[in-house]
């Protein structure tokens, strides 16, 4: 059997799937729930390089790839080739090429370093050359091109797999991920940008949040001080499980009850919809007694949560209005919308609507799904998709909006933490928002039809069926010279990542790298009294993880 493998390297995790590729079908898919470097977003992953190596952040995603690959129940040898999509950041980590022009942008500085200008075309490699174990050396590795250093391969293929180069009139696509790419289609043009979300939007940074995957809770319906929750079944169908009412905490259980282990990013944009449509949440405040509303025994939904949420959202709303206004257009003129991701199927696209996650004014939204993941599946099929795709990322580099050099991103995202964290009244932001020179938001939101075009984010698990991989990333370890033991380290963890052991040279740090929040946290510095901590000096522990 010809076999090939289609891998979509996202920063809140990896998926996988095998194919045959005699009979183009799809034999088998696996994913991860958390991605194997410390923290949750680019920003983290990318210091966790530079601070700690690029070749262990290489190593750790590479090897978490191998291990995918071993999920998939088939017989690793017939491999012939993998197509691997996503953004820049998590294609150069995994290529193990250069990553520190992501991070460092004056030209003179990165001379000094010794940096020299990386193109990120369309590349095709080895299985060899790159470390992959999983698969014969010899096997082909497709790799996209990016169109700057935040919009990569994964944007490319939302713009493709939605077809929205073929729609006619103003349209609108985007990515509800971590990074939040977005396009903005306005005649034959197409404007690009990516608005750094961060993880709420995928449930990740919610205190009882998780991806997408089976026994989560994935939308909610409040009615009457009652929330009928909604939870994934082990296919990642979503079913009316529970009813629980929001004064006393009464469950009513229905009959496809499925007991939930948490709460995806769909589920908390649903519940926040919801509570503020009912008055239930007033940003920045959960008009609850106890500040946080329970979704189930141990599941409950709190104000820093709110916040974490209400901040990705507002770099949605503030990536809109710069786009529009960068393309010279008024929202009224946008009349369809295409939402891609697992986030972007499983949510109700109507809710999200109201969050304004879409603009107000479209007739249609989209709901695409996994569009790097089948996009990848694409490159594995037909290698010369590497080739059009290079062809759409020259085109796209002429309109692509740096967001991080936006004077309207800015003073739009300004608007939206002045909304989420302190309350500032709708009727202001709407005033600001003229002041500004941004396009002014519809007032009234149409009622537009929804068009789901799959049936799940990914839509064919192949015929072995869904594998989620638990055991991802590796011990990381170090003995640090003036530590005392003192445990405070371990104490103040809040994701329990770090376990503290005395040896005979002092005492060992182990810190579990799937589980560690990364350079956003740093908790283990911040409350080391000794000042003995450092996490720049954590190493791959001997014989664990790596294969």
């Amino acid at each position: 059997m010809n076999l090939g493998i289609a891998v979509d390297v996202g920063t809140s995790g990896i998926r996988a799937q095998a194919i045959d590729l005699e009979r183009e079908r799809i034999l088998s898919t696996a994913i991860t729930l958390r991605h194997p470097l410390p923290g949750y977003n680019v920003i983290d992953h990318l210091h966790f390089s530079l601070e700690n190596g690029p070749d262990i952040a290489h190593m750790l995603v590479v090897d978490t790839v191998s291990k995918l690959i071993n999920c998939l129940d088939v017989d690793t040898k017939d491999v012939t080739r993998l197509g691997a999509c996503g953004n820049p950041i998590q294609m150069s980590i995994f290529h193990g090429i250069e990553t520190r022009d992501l991070v460092f942008a004056g030209k003179t500085k990165l001379k000094k370093m010794g940096v020299e200008k990386v193109t990120r075309n369309a590349t095709v490699t080895t299985a060899g050359d790159i470390g992959l174990k999983a698969i014969p050396s010899e096997a082909e590795v497709c790799i996209p091109p990016a169109v700057e250093h935040e919009i990569g391969g994964d944007a490319l293929a939302m713009i493709i797999k939605s077809n929205l180069l073929s729609q006619k009139g103003t349209a609108v696509v985007a990515d509800f991920g971590t990074n939040a790419e977005m396009s903005i289609k306005v005649g034959d043009t197409i404007y690009s940008g990516s608005a750094a979300a961060g993880p709420a939007i995928e449930g990740q940074e919610i205190e009882k949040g998780s991806l997408a995957s089976p026994r989560t809770i994935s939308d909610i319906e409040l009615n009457d001080g009652h929330a009928t929750c909604r939870v994934l079944d082990d296919e990642m169908f979503a079913h009316d499980s529970y009813d629980i009412s929001l004064k006393d905490g009464v469950i009513h259980l229905r009959e496809n009850f499925i007991e939930p282990l948490g709460i995806t990013g769909t589920g908390t944009v649903a519940l926040i919809s919801e509570a503020m449509r009912t008055g239930l949440i007033e940003p920045p405040f959960i008009r609850t007694p106890s500040k946080s509303i329970q979704l189930y025994p141990g599941i409950q939904f709190t104000e820093k949560d709110l916040m974490e949420a209400g901040h990705a959202f507002g770099a949605f709303r503030a990536g809109y209005l710069t786009l529009a206004k960068e393309s010279g257009i008024d929202f009224k003129d946008i009349t369809q919308a295409y939402m891609c991701g697992a986030s972007g199927f499983y949510v109700d696209a109507l809710k999200a609507q109201r969050l304004w996650l879409t603009p107000t004014s479209v007739e249609t939204i989209y709901q695409v799904g996994n569009t790097s993941l089948s996009m990848a599946v694409d490159i594995v099929k037909d290698p010369e998709w590497l080739d059009r795709m290079q062809d759409l990322a020259k085109d796209l580099r002429s309109n692509h909006i740096m967001f991080a050099n936006s004077e309207a991103f800015k003073s739009a995202y300004v608007l939206e933490l002045a909304y989420w964290d302190e309350g500032y009244p709708i009727e202001r932001y709407m005033k600001k928002l003229r002041e500004f020179g941004l396009p002014p938001i519809p007032e009234k939101t149409l009622d537009p039809k929804v068009v789901k075009l799959v049936v799940r984010d990914i839509a064919d698990h192949g015929t072995k069926g869904l594998r989620i991989l638990n055991e991802i990333g590796v011990i990381l370890v170090a003995v640090f010279e003036d530590c005392i033991g003192c445990g405070k380290c371990r104490d103040n963890c809040m994701e329990q990542a770090l376990v503290l052991t005395e040896v005979s040279e002092g005492f060992l740090i182990s810190v579990r790298s799937d589980l560690c929040d990364g350079v956003s946290c740093k908790k283990c510095e911040i409350f080391c009294p000794e000042r003995a901590f450092d996490f720049s000096k954590l190493r791959i522990k001997k014989g664990t993880g790596i294969s």
